[in-house]
């Protein structure tokens, strides 16, 4: 039981920073101590280092979203209406200069 979750914390704790070769080392060491075995290996590793893809999209997402939220409140300009002004700011020079 303490070993189901320890590696539930590890998993958690690292699932975001995930990469095959950590997963495989985690799956390696399950399989040294003979808590898996060796024609689970492959599987368990895609599953960590899917788990870990699906974490740090999520994660990204929540960033972007809060993020998002942060600079709205904050009445900050979106670069598309940056460059939107500018483009506006040009045709009514370009109309000045016509003039």
């Amino acid at each position: 039981m303490r070993d189901l979750v320890e590696g539930s914390i590890l998993m958690g704790l690292g699932a975001l920073s995930l990469t095959r070769e950590k997963a495989e080392r985690i799956v390696s060491e399950l399989v040294r101590r003979g808590e898996a075995h060796g024609d689970e290996t492959r599987k368990l590793v895609d599953q960590l280092v899917a788990r870990g893809e699906e974490e740090r999209r999520a994660v990204r997402k929540l960033l972007e979203d809060e993020l998002a939220d942060a600079l709205a409140r904050m009445g900050l300009a979106r670069q598309k209406d940056v460059e939107a002004l500018g483009k506006k700011i040009d045709r009514l020079m370009k109309k000045l200069q016509a003039e």
